[in-house]
């Protein structure tokens, strides 16, 4: 049972439709977060470029980015056959190990200084910034398949509307109306 991962493989649309449907039951005013409400959240008055310091840092208490265990690649016994769709030449920090493999439950790795988990890494999030063209949409934070530099604030990945990204999530944010 993997109820305490993140939800991913929700396209921008689903996402927007969530917030929509949770504004109706809650009576709050529920949406995806702007690209810089996102990132104020995120950095929590720090001044780097990741919220827990230099790109190079040991992100291992608080991220889940590509690491030692993203790049190893199983076996099934007795056999010695390689399991799974990552292949083995994908890139990685291979000097740092976080303990998952892909995702992780939410909250596994150290808050921010206010105390916002998972803002690097785990899943990217959708955010309501359109990307340049007007017609694609942004996540951000970068997931388990990135290294730290394009997990860092200021980076995003845009995807058309409609598509469903196999490690981009979302995170909600709630005000009275």
């Amino acid at each position: 049972d993997q109820a305490d991962h993140p939800v991913v493989c929700v396209s921008w649309e689903d996402a927007q439709a969530f917030c929509a449907w949770l504004s109706a039951r809650s009576g709050l005013a529920c949406a995806l977060p702007g690209g810089d409400q996102w990132e104020w959240a995120g950095r929590a008055g720090a001044a780097g470029p990741l919220a827990y310091g230099a790109g190079t840092a040991d992100f291992a208490k608080w991220a889940n980015l590509a690491d030692a265990e993203f790049r190893r690649v199983p076996s099934f016994a007795p056999w010695g056959l390689p399991r799974g769709a990552l292949p083995a030449w994908r890139p990685a920090v291979t000097n740092v190990s976080d303990g998952f493999r892909v995702s992780a439950p939410v909250g596994s790795f150290a808050p921010n200084a206010w105390g916002v988990c998972d803002v690097h890494g785990n899943v990217a999030e959708w955010t309501g910034d359109a990307a340049a063209d007007g017609v694609r949409r942004l996540a951000r934070g970068g997931s388990w398949w990135s290294r730290p530099q394009s997990a860092a604030f200021g980076e995003a990945w845009p995807y058309v509307p409609w598509q469903a990204v196999y490690d981009v999530g979302f995170r909600v944010v709630a005000a009275e109306r």
